[in-house]
Order: structure tokens, then C-alpha cells, then sequence
């Protein structure tokens, strides 16, 4: 997480203050072997920089993201936009994979891994009851 951190003040300017919101999110998914990893974002609202990271339940590191992609739809007037973000996963200095999550207000509609080397899709649930104070607890 240092590295990350490292990484992305390299690309942050220095500025007296910045406002920099954070949301971690926990997903699992279905099945007897269940796979758990919280999903941790950061967004700049002066610099319109986003970075985050996932960690999975049983790794000591976390995974960093860079973000490729986010798309705002409007469903209903009365409702929140429903966005698509893209999260390209970085590990060795190389892309092995991405997140695509749907959601709409607090709801997460949709969290989908895609394996680069295996080329394999992993759907995920959002877990509000892994939701801790101290990020995911499974």
C-alpha cells in the first residue's frame, strides 16, 4: 500500500489542501469456496484523480488499480445516474486484469472480474455485511 501511496503522490501536484475521498466496498462471491476482497477507491476532487487497490481476504498485499473508464447513465429522472466504472488491476508492472462495477446511489448493481491471462469471469455480490469500521471483515 506504501508503493501506492508512493505512486500516487508522484502524479498528485502540491497543493495547501485537496479535497480526497475514499470508499471501501466489500465483495464475495457465490458458491461453497467463496472468494472474499474489499475494494478500496480514492478520488481527488481538485484533480480529478482517482486510484484504488483491492486486497483479498487471505493476501498480505494489496493489489494496485488504475482507473480506465467511468460512464454515467441517467435511468430515471427521479432516481441517481447509474455508473459503469473500469478498473484495469497493475500487478508486476503489467495489466492481469479488470474490475467493471455497476451501480446506481449506494446500490451496487454489478462487480465482474475479468482474468487477462485466463481470460475468465468472475461475478461478484456486494457484501454490506463484511462492512467494518477497519475496511472488510469476513
Amino acid at each position: 500500500m506504501k508503493s501506492l501511496l508512493a505512486i500516487a503522490l508522484l502524479f498528485l501536484p502540491p497543493v495547501a489542501y485537496a479535497e480526497v475521498t475514499s470508499e471501501s466496498l466489500c465483495f464475495s462471491s457465490a458458491g461453497p469456496k467463496s472468494i472474499n476482497f474489499e475494494m478500496r477507491t480514492y478520488y481527488d476532487s481538485d484533480t480529478k484523480f482517482s486510484f484504488g487497490s483491492v486486497k483479498y481476504e487471505h493476501s498480505k498485499q494489496p493489489i494496485p488499480l488504475v482507473l480506465v473508464n467511468s460512464q454515467s447513465e441517467t435511468l430515471d429522472k427521479n432516481a441517481p445516474d447509474q455508473m459503469t466504472t473500469t478498473w484495469y488491476e497493475v500487478f508486476g508492472g503489467q495489466v492481469t486484469g479488470e474490475y467493471e462495477m455497476i451501480s446506481q446511489g449506494t446500490e451496487v448493481a454489478s462487480m465482474v472480474y475479468t482474468s487477462k491471462k485466463k481470460s475468465q469471469e468472475t461475478g461478484f455480490l456486494f457484501n454490506a455485511n463484511a462492512i467494518t469500521d477497519g475496511g472488510c471483515k469476513w
